[in-house]
């Protein structure tokens, strides 16, 4: 009786855990846009945030320590961080800038209607105006890239806010950080 039991016991089992899988289907990787908006601690209360060029080539965020007289940080003392170029210790891990040197002439202010776009809450600017003592339209990609996300994540915590460009050579069109 108990050899009956044992096997019994065991089919049982062995049988549960065959129905338990049932109908389960095995799918695909589901896209479901891009990547995450993951907030830099600390805050921005603490800390300002710069966009350079990683070895890849790619833009890499850097996070610096405001000075409490400094909070919140303005815009154009972030871009006069960022034009100041990486530090020693950025610079020895491959970090590098592609805005020219010396160039400390920078004035924001909120842009014209035609550069911004929908959905901003109420008083948010939806576009800031960069103004710049260089030229440009004469910047590479990246280079562009390091003052609109800058400028873009010192407006707004999640980079949300567009930045037009306007330099000793004319403008660039409002543009988001990506």
């Amino acid at each position: 009786m108990r050899r009956v039991r044992g096997g019994a016991a065991a089919w049982v089992s062995a049988s549960l855990l065959l129905l338990a899988g049932c109908g389960i289907q095995a799918s695909e990787v589901v896209e479901a846009g891009g990547p995450a908006v993951v907030p830099v601690v600390p805050d921005q209360l603490e800390r300002m945030l710069l966009f350079f060029v990683g070895p890849d080539g790619r833009p890499i965020p850097v996070a610096r320590p405001l000075d409490v007289t400094d909070v919140p940080s303005p815009t154009a003392r972030t871009l006069d961080a960022l034009l100041g170029g990486p530090t020693e210790e950025e610079r020895a891990v491959g970090i590098t800038t592609r805005l020219p040197a010396a160039a400390k002439e920078i004035e924001v202010v909120p842009a014209d209607r035609e550069d911004s776009g929908p959905g901003r809450e109420a008083g948010a600017p939806d576009a800031v105006r960069v103004t710049t003592g260089f030229a440009v339209r004469s910047l590479d990609a990246a280079a562009v890239r390091q003052l609109v996300c800058t400028a873009a994540h010192a407006e707004d915590p999640e980079g949300l806010v567009k930045v037009a460009l306007t330099g000793s050579d004319g403008s660039l069109p409002a543009t988001a950080c990506s």
